[in-house]
């Protein structure tokens, strides 16, 4: 015999806005089926119908206690990308998430050499040019190569040299004759951030200046979504670090 146990019902806000005929229609929906189960004497333990998005949106009437809940259900909301900040379109968030990689290699290139696969990046001039421990195997997106993505060191950005490889990816440090710029103080160790605010704690991220390298911009720029970029990264390759 086969037993399965009913945890509970759910549905998903596809359309999470206050004003939405769609919602209101799937929510009628969703309590029409839930009158009938419990009709049926069928207990639900858990309901939930909210996800990041309908949770912040705070014009929204959807969810009636009286006619969802009971003595013995309980709700629950879905939060996803809001946990770390990565909803856009509500203020009230600030990113949390931040890609960091290490300065492996630091060299300087002559003029008219070349960086990495198909030799995409040719040196416009003597440039120096450091090497991070990460790649697109790790989950950083190949199509930000070539100056279409820009890493933080020190403080200070660079565009990426060239094509992603599989386990690292070059920086363009800026002309190896400028030694009074930030990139001729890059050496080996030092932390390079790829996306996200740099250890600070102060709410106005971006006003701060410590947000060079804003999470929601890369995924602008590749027209795709924060949460899409941060589930990408491979989970044995990329070690989770969790931060008060």
């Amino acid at each position: 015999l086969f037993f399965a146990e009913f945890y509970g019902m759910c549905t998903h806000m596809a359309d999470a806005n206050a004003t939405s005929n769609y919602t209101n229609a799937q929510m009628e929906r969703f309590r029409s089926l839930l009158y009938r189960v419990r009709s049926a004497g069928i207990s639900v333990p858990t309901i939930s119908t909210d996800n990041s998005a309908a949770l912040l949106t705070t014009t929204l009437t959807h969810f009636d206690p009286q006619s969802i809940l009971s003595h013995d259900t309980r709700g629950y909301v879905r939060t996803g990308g809001a946990i770390y900040g990565q909803r856009p379109s509500f203020n009230q968030l600030r990113a949390v998430s931040t890609l960091t990689a290490t300065v492996k290699h630091v060299s300087i290139i002559q003029k008219g050499e070349s960086v990495g696969y198909d030799r995409a990046y040719v040196a416009p001039t003597d440039v120096r040019i450091a090497t991070l421990t990460i790649g697109f195997a790790d989950g950083y997106p190949r199509e930000l190569g070539n100056g279409v993505g820009r890493v933080s060191i020190r403080g200070a950005t660079f565009p990426v040299a060239g094509n992603v490889c599989m386990d690292m990816m070059m920086v363009d440090l800026g002309a190896s004759d400028n030694y009074d710029g930030i990139g001729a103080q890059v050496k080996v160790g030092d932390v390079a951030v790829l996306w996200g605010p740099e250890g600070t704690n102060d709410a106005n991220v971006k006003e701060s200046g410590n947000d060079l390298v804003p999470l929601a911009e890369l995924a602008s720029t590749l027209k795709t979504t924060q949460s899409a970029l941060t589930c990408g990264l491979d989970k044995l390759r990329v070690q989770r670090q969790y931060v008060e």
